[in-house]
Parts: C-alpha cells; sequence; structure tokens
C-alpha cells in the first residue's frame, strides 16, 4: 500500500511538471543585462551606426508618405594605391638663348648642391605610398533580426558595470586601441562607445562610454548583427508577411488574369494535404502549384533603390489574399535589358562592344524599391505564365488512335509491327515482306529498276530511279517467306 502511494505521488509530480512544461513560453528572450543604460520610446531611437575602418553598418528611421519604417545602409570601405599623375615636363629652351645660361647658372648654385646632398643621403627613407578610398553603398530593408535589435537599443541594458578602468584594465579590455565605435543617436542627443575585445570565454565584449568614460559588458546580441550588417539583418521573406495566412492569389500576366486557391487533397495514407487548385471546383492543380512555389524562390540578392519603375518593363503580377479575402500584399516582377559590362583590364571595342543581359527585379511592399532577383529563376517564371494560362493542354492519348476515324492499318500475320504510316518494313527483317523488283532483285527499296547493261553506272542499292511517264511499270510482286521461292540444292 505504502508502495502504491509512493508510485502516486510521483504520477502528480510528473503530470505537473509535464504540464508546465507544455504550457509555458517558449519564446526564447535574450539576456542584455540588468545594468540600465537608458529608456527610451518607440519613437525616440533615431539610428544606429557601427564604424570601422574597412566598414560603416547604419540602421537609420525614415519616413515616406507619413509611414515610418527602418532601413539599412552598408558602406565597405577599400584602400587602393593612388595613381601616380607625373607633373607635365617643362618647355625646353631655344639653344644658346639667355634663359638658358640663367638656367644653367641656376642649375650651378650652391642650393642645387645641398639639395644633391640631401638626395645622396643615406637616411633619405622612401617616399609614401598615397592611398585613395574606394567605397561601395548597399542599401536594403531590415528584417525580424533587426527589429529584435533595434528593442534591445531603444531600452538598453549592459550585463555588467565595470567602472572608470586603468590603463592596464584597457589593455585589458582591449580598449586603448579601439577601431570600432558604436554611436545610438535619438531625437535628445545621442551617445557614443568605443567597442573593445570578447570576454574571456565568451563572445560578450567590452565597450566604453567615450562621454563618462565608463565601462560596460555588453551582450554579444546588441554588437554581433551589426558588426556582420546586410547579411545578418535584411529582410528574408520579400513578401513580409506570415505565409500560414496565405489562402488565395491572383495571378496578372501577360494581359490575362487567374484566381487559384487552397485546396485540400488525399496525401499518403489518407492525410489530408494542402497545395494550390482551382477554387471553384477545389480541385488541386499541380502545374499551379509548382508556379506558386516558384515564384517563392524570387529572393532579392540586391536593392537598387536608384531604378525607376517607368524605366522597367512588367511581367507579372501576384496579389496575395487570407481565407476573408483581405489584401496581405503584392509581388511584381519586372524585367530590363541591362548593358554589357567590360572585363576588368579590357578596353573597349566598338566593332565589338560587350554583349548586354537581361536583369530581372521585384518590388513589394517591404522591399519599397526595385531588388534583383536570380537570372534563371524569373526566366523560369516567365516561360511557365503562358503554361498557367493555357489550361495546360495535353498531347493526344496514346491508346487512342491518332489519325481520328480513319481505321487503323491490319496487323501483319508475320510478326513485324505495321507501320500506321504505310512505309514498308525495313530490309533484312525476317518477319516482314520482302520486295521484288521487276528485274527480279530485292534490295529493300520498293520499285527500284535493275542497272541497265553497259551503263556507265551502276544503280547504287537503296536508292530509287525515276520511272518514264511512258513506260508504265508492273506492280511489285509481294512474297513472304511462306511463299517465296527456295534457292536450289546442288549435289
Amino acid at each position: 500500500m505504502r508502495g502504491a502511494l509512493i508510485h502516486g505521488a510521483l504520477l502528480v509530480v510528473m503530470l505537473v511538471y509535464g504540464y508546465r512544461t507544455w504550457t509555458r513560453d517558449k519564446t526564447i528572450q535574450a539576456d542584455l543585462g540588468s545594468v540600465v543604460l537608458w529608456d527610451k520610446g518607440d519613437t525616440d531611437l533615431v539610428s544606429l551606426e557601427l564604424k570601422s575602418d574597412k566598414k560603416i553598418t547604419k540602421l537609420e528611421r525614415r519616413n515616406q508618405g507619413g509611414e515610418t519604417y527602418w532601413w539599412g545602409i552598408e558602406t565597405t570601405i577599400e584602400k587602393k594605391p593612388k595613381a601616380e599623375v607625373k607633373p607635365p615636363e617643362p618647355p625646353k629652351p631655344a639653344d644658346g638663348s639667355g634663359s638658358a645660361a640663367a638656367s644653367g647658372s641656376a642649375a650651378g648654385s650652391g642650393s642645387a648642391a645641398a639639395s644633391g646632398s640631401a638626395a645622396g643621403s643615406g637616411s633619405a627613407a622612401a617616399p609614401a605610398v598615397a592611398e585613395e578610398e574606394v567605397r561601395k553603398v548597399h542599401e536594403f530593408p531590415l528584417g525580424e533580426a533587426a527589429d529584435t535589435l533595434l528593442k534591445g537599443y531603444t531600452q538598453a541594458r549592459a550585463l555588467r558595470d565595470l567602472g572608470k578602468p586603468s590603463e592596464e584594465q584597457n589593455k585589458d579590455y582591449k580598449l586603448n586601441d579601439v577601431k570600432l565605435t558604436l554611436t545610438v543617436t535619438f531625437k535628445d542627443g545621442s551617445r557614443s562607445f568605443l567597442v573593445g575585445g570578447s570576454v574571456y570565454g565568451g563572445s560578450d565584449r567590452y565597450v566604453a562610454d567615450e562621454q563618462s568614460k565608463r565601462a560596460y559588458v555588453f551582450s554579444k546580441d546588441l554588437i554581433s548583427s551589426l558588426e556582420i550588417g546586410e547579411s545578418s539583418l535584411h529582410l528574408l521573406d520579400p513578401r513580409g508577411f506570415d505565409p500560414s495566412k496565405l489562402e488565395a492569389v491572383t495571378i496578372e500576366g501577360g494581359g490575362k488574369s487567374k484566381n487559384v486557391a487552397r485546396v485540400q487533397t488525399g496525401g499518403v495514407e489518407g492525410q489530408q494535404i494542402k497545395t494550390w487548385g482551382n477554387p471553384d471546383t477545389k480541385k488541386a492543380d499541380q502545374t499551379i502549384a509548382n508556379f506558386i512555389d516558384n515564384t517563392n524562390n524570387l529572393r532579392p540578392t540586391e536593392y537598387k533603390p536608384e531604378a525607376k519603375i517607368a524605366d522597367l518593363t512588367l511581367v507579372l503580377k501576384l496579389t496575395y489574399k487570407d481565407a476573408r479575402a483581405n489584401q496581405l500584399g503584392t509581388l511584381q516582377l519586372y524585367k530590363r535589358e541591362k548593358a554589357g559590362e567590360l572585363a576588368p583590364g579590357t578596353d573597349l571595342d566598338p566593332a565589338n562592344p560587350p554583349k548586354g543581359e537581361t536583369e530581372y527585379l521585384i518590388m513589394t511592399e517591404k522591399t519599397r524599391v526595385p531588388a534583383v532577383v536570380r537570372r534563371d529563376t524569373a526566366q523560369r517564371t516567365e516561360q511557365d505564365i503562358a503554361t498557367v494560362f493555357s489550361d495546360h493542354p495535353m498531347g493526344p492519348d496514346p491508346t487512342t488512335n491518332p489519325f481520328g476515324n480513319t481505321p487503323l492499318p491490319p496487323p501483319n500475320p508475320h510478326g513485324a509491327p505495321a507501320n500506321p504510316h504505310g512505309a514498308p518494313a525495313p530490309a533484312g527483317d525476317p518477319g516482314g515482306a520482302t520486295v521484288l523488283t521487276p528485274g527480279g532483285s530485292s534490295n529493300g527499296s520498293a520499285g527500284a529498276p535493275p542497272a541497265k547493261a553497259g551503263s556507265a553506272a551502276p544503280a547504287k542499292a537503296g536508292s530509287a530511279a525515276p520511272a518514264k511517264a511512258d513506260a508504265p511499270q508492273p506492280p511489285p510482286v509481294m512474297l513472304t517467306p511462306d511463299t517465296a521461292p527456295k534457292a536450289p540444292k546442288h549435289h
């Protein structure tokens, strides 16, 4: 009895534990710390900028048409040796002129000698090579990762407050020679931080407030995504809505329009599978399903804010709707002819200019500007538009008569398959009929006359000579293996 009570109590404990496990909040919140740096409202934050000598990543709040949104700008900096420009040579004076003599006396002056001694000095260092900066700017809309980051900076927290570090501590924190700075800008001012090294055994970072000189430990979640830049912060799905809410799509292309909807179809072992099909008949359509799936692969590789919609050609427009026919968003596919580019280190040949290519771009409510997509994926989508609007016509049924009501030719009783086009069976086929020409030869070509004696060139085997119009040709004799004459036996 006591054992049963113990087991019962353990069962109750496990049931309570299981209930709490299944009903707990599964949303994982990053631990940003408990040291309060500031508390701001959602609209107070204006921009974030992480700057190094090679890259600048900036997130800024923008306003367009009364709508406020966040936008990303990544600038990569590359330093190259500056091309040396030689000064123009001075004009040569005429022979025997007074200026030449004066020049000669100047050349022999003491200052020139002093210059020569300086040039010959072993302590003279090699001239420094001048450098120029080459900057490349990429703009991009922000995704969910950036949304989480911005919330972290609206009400900023630090893991630890290290106070004002000594010179030795600054060396340990790698804050003495910093090449990475973080600037957080609000409506009423800004805060700048020097970003040092990582905490020993972890990825959290040491930072120092440039104004107060206090050092802190920031969570890696506040620094790493900014340090990675665009690939970590950009918009992943250009449609910008929850795909689980999508129930209908209107396809427009080539001057035509078609509505498709989510339908249920039977799968393996009777399981119901959601796919795409006709909204009226609720019948699944695999061609439509493949087309919609392919359009989901139209993902931006680069954003072109300078591209003008008026200069692009519309290829396709998709309008997404939910179960109540409310619009979730749109996706428009465009194309344009892009001028060819010269290969590095080559000169332009006017007779053979570089070949241009077609560039495909999409635009949605979330991309806000045209964005380049993979050409192969876009081309496949463009090619499939005609199939989507053609109701997918299929070829003739192989089990039906391809000649309509015309009766099929009778089968050959000797085993050779009958040719519906009326051509003779291949030569050498033991099951087919042998065709004898009027001369008695059987060369595999029906109606070929024998070669005449004394002719310059014998008739080629298998070639049919044209018959004269005034000389009627006797019909060929069809011999089967049962009726063909047998060769005489030699004794």
